[in-house]
């Protein structure tokens, strides 16, 4: 199964960056890869893709496949057997801070054949998404708004969600 993953240090204790990753009006203000309709709910949920290049977004069926607070959180999409995008982030840490770790993983038959053509994009993806996080994470601490690596975060699609 391709897969591609981060791992950074945010500035927060594990319960603070799990509302972020769950709450639905904290999703919308970090912009996440992809917008979910319901995160904090196990099961069946839709999804948003906001693609650059395309005047209108694209919904899709997605499922919340993993709420273990505040330690992980995963949910997935797609066609099951075909393929199917699942994204996972696990939490350790404590008041001092906390370790998130983001992977990406394709599944599915074709998930083989069309890794080489997006994990690479993907990850990329990721990082942007996870200097915002991190940028929201320190907006909501007072703490001046830099990514994770300290430089400005981009704001792509005119500020819309992702």
């Amino acid at each position: 199964m391709p897969q591609t993953l981060t791992t950074s240090l945010l500035h927060g204790e594990p319960m603070r960056i799990w509302s972020a990753l769950t709450d639905p009006d904290h999703r919308s203000a970090w912009r996440p890869l992809i917008l979910l309709d319901n995160p904090a709910r196990l099961g069946d949920t839709e999804c948003t893709f906001v693609i650059e290049g395309w005047s209108q977004p694209i919904r899709s069926p997605g499922r919340i496949d993993l709420l273990d607070k505040p330690r992980a959180y995963a949910w997935s999409c797609g066609i099951p057997y075909l393929f199917r995008l699942e994204e996972r982030y696990e939490l350790t840490g404590d008041d001092g801070g906390t370790q998130v770790t983001h992977r990406c993983t394709l599944r599915g038959a074709l998930s083989y054949p069309v890794a080489p053509l997006i994990l690479r994009r993907l990850h990329w993806l990721m990082i942007e998404a996870d200097e915002r996080l991190a940028s929201y994470l320190r907006r909501q601490a007072g703490l001046p708004g830099r990514g994770i690596s300290g430089q400005r975060v981009p704001v792509r699609n005119g500020g819309s969600a992702r």
